[in-house]
């Protein structure tokens, strides 16, 4: 995978079920490449992932980059979720594609300049994930609700 030239996948595509489990195996491979460009592999959102299946940056990097494709990082989350409900996992997943910047923080300060920047006239963008995706060019649905901390910035 070069992401010098590639956009990873998105934070909603999935392996064995779980957001952030793609995206984190394109950057982890282009990672071990040295072709990772501007991306970051073990970020933050990685992390959220790795937390959730109890597993770290390495451990992870290893099972990708164990196979040519998304079997060793699958079987690797398919071993790590035994124990795991579905509700869990469902719960899981809707807080890391629903994750929203906090009112008043740099990162909130960030993600508004980003959309200014990349968001292509969307007031409408809310979410972390909302904002990669429409930066890399896919396509994003527009939401009517507006969360309280994007009030004062639509």
């Amino acid at each position: 995978m070069d992401l010098t030239t590639a956009y990873p996948r998105s934070p909603r595509a999935t392996i064995a079920g779980l957001a952030m489990a793609a995206r984190a195996a394109d950057k982890a491979r282009a990672q071990a490449a040295g072709t990772i460009g501007e991306y970051n592999y073990d970020c933050p959102m990685d992390n959220k992932l790795f937390a959730f299946v109890g597993t770290n940056g390495e451990e992870f990097l290893a099972a990708v980059t164990s196979t040519p494709d998304d079997h060793g990082a699958e079987q690797l989350l398919t071993k790590k979720l035994a124990g795991k409900s579905a509700d869990e996992i469902a719960a899981y997943n809707h807080s890391l594609v629903e994750h929203q910047p906090q009112a008043g923080t740099d990162g909130c300060t960030w993600f508004l300049a980003g959309r200014e920047k990349n968001g292509r006239g969307r007031t409408d963008i809310f979410t972390w994930t909302d904002l990669i995706d429409v930066e890399e060019g896919r396509e994003v649905a527009h939401r009517s609700d507006t969360p309280d901390w994007a009030k004062a910035h639509a």
